[in-house]
C-alpha cells in the first residue's frame, strides 16, 4: 500500500511539472492557503505577485536587477557606490577562489538566486576549500527559475561572488526589507519587514511596520528587538529605497546596517514567488491595496535576447 501511494504521488508530481507554470502556482497556492488565487483580478498581495509573474512582468529588467553582480551598477548610478558591500572577487570558475590571499571574513554567494550562501569567519583549510569549490560548482549548474517558477531568473548568467563580511561575527545580520509601493503621484506607501534571529537558539522572528517606523504593526516570535537606535539610519534607508523604487509600481529593497552604515542587500520583484506566509492581521489585503498595479488582458510575449529557451510557453491565465 505504501509503495502504491508513493507511485501515485510521484505520478501526480510528474504531471504537475508538465503543466504551465501559472497552473502549477495555482496548485501550490491552494496547498498552502487552502483556496485558489484570483490571478485574473488580483486583490491580495500574493495574488498580485502571481499576476506580475505571468502577465505584467518585465522579465529582462527584473533579471538584470536581480543579478547580484549587475545590480551593483544600478545602485552606484542611482544612490552611490558607498552603499555597496565591498566585492572582493567574482567569477564563473570557482577554482579561482584558491588564488585569493584569504577567505576569512568573507561571504561566498551566487548571483542568480537565494539560499546559495556561505559565511566564512575563519580561514578554511584545504579540505574545506575543496568542498566549498564543489558547492559553488553545484550552484552554477542550478536553474533558479525552476525553483519557484520565477521566469526572470532565467535571464541571469550564474556567477560566484566573494564579498566582505559585514557584521560583528556573533549574530546573523538583521534583514531590513522595505516593501515599496509606488502610488504614481510621487508618493510611496511602504511596509518594513524586519527579519532577525536567523541563527542561534532563538526562533526566526519578524516585525512588520506599516507606513511608520515608530509603531510596529505586528510581530512574529518577537524576542525584544529594539530599532529605536537605528531610526535615523532607517529613515535614510527609506529615502534611498524610494529612489531605487521610482521606476516600479512595487519592489522590495533589502538593507543591512552595521555600525550606523547602510549596506544594500538586493532588489526582489516577486517575493516568495507569490506564496508569502506570515502576512496576518490583514496585511496580505493591506499590501494588496497599497499596490497600484496595471492590469493587462494579454500575457507579455517572450522578450528577445540571448537567453536559453524558457521551460514553459507562457499562456493566458
Amino acid at each position: 500500500m505504501l509503495k502504491l501511494k508513493a507511485q501515485l504521488r510521484n505520478s501526480v508530481l510528474y504531471l504537475l511539472r508538465k503543466m504551465p507554470w501559472s497552473y502549477q502556482d495555482r496548485f501550490h497556492y491552494y496547498r498552502k492557503f487552502k483556496k485558489l488565487p484570483n490571478i485574473r483580478q488580483p486583490k491580495l498581495f500574493n495574488e498580485k505577485i502571481l499576476y506580475r509573474k505571468f502577465v505584467t512582468g518585465d522579465y529582462v529588467r527584473y533579471g538584470i536587477l536581480s543579478d547580484k553582480v549587475l545590480v551593483r551598477d544600478y545602485i552606484a548610478k542611482t544612490i552611490g557606490d558607498e552603499y555597496l558591500i565591498p566585492l572582493l572577487h567574482e567569477t564563473d570558475k570557482p577554482v579561482t577562489l584558491l588564488g585569493l590571499k584569504s577567505l576569512k571574513d568573507t561571504v561566498i554567494k551566487s548571483n542568480h538566486g537565494s539560499g546559495m550562501v556561505e559565511i566564512l569567519l575563519e580561514e578554511p583549510d584545504c579540505i574545506q576549500k575543496q568542498l566549498l569549490i564543489k558547492r559553488c560548482e553545484e550552484w552554477l549548474t542550478r536553474d533558479f527559475s525552476l525553483e519557484a517558477r520565477e521566469i526572470h531568473y532565467r535571464y541571469i548568467k550564474p556567477r560566484i561572488l566573494v564579498e566582505q563580511y559585514v557584521g560583528d561575527g556573533k549574530f546573523a545580520a538583521v534583514d531590513y526589507k522595505f516593501h515599496m509601493f509606488n502610488k504614481k503621484d510621487g508618493n510611496f506607501e511602504y511596509v518594513l519587514q524586519i527579519i532577525y534571529n536567523r541563527c542561534g537558539n532563538s526562533p526566526l522572528s519578524m516585525n512588520f511596520y506599516v507606513n511608520s517606523l515608530t509603531s510596529c504593526f505586528y510581530k512574529i516570535r518577537d524576542t525584544g528587538l529594539d530599532i529605536s537606535n537605528d531610526l535615523p539610519t532607517l529613515y535614510k534607508a527609506l529615502e534611498l529605497s524610494k529612489k531605487l523604487a521610482n521606476d516600479f509600481d512595487y519592489v522590495r529593497v533589502d538593507w543591512y546596517i552595521n555600525d550606523g552604515q547602510i549596506y544594500f542587500g538586493e532588489l526582489t520583484f516577486t517575493p516568495g514567488a507569490g506564496l508569502v506566509t506570515g502576512l496576518d492581521h490583514g496585511l496580505n489585503e493591506i499590501m494588496g491595496n497599497m499596490w497600484v498595479q496595471d492590469h493587462k488582458s494579454e500575457v507579455l510575449p517572450r522578450p528577445a535576447g540571448e537567453v536559453a529557451a524558457l521551460p514553459v510557453v507562457l499562456k493566458k491565465i
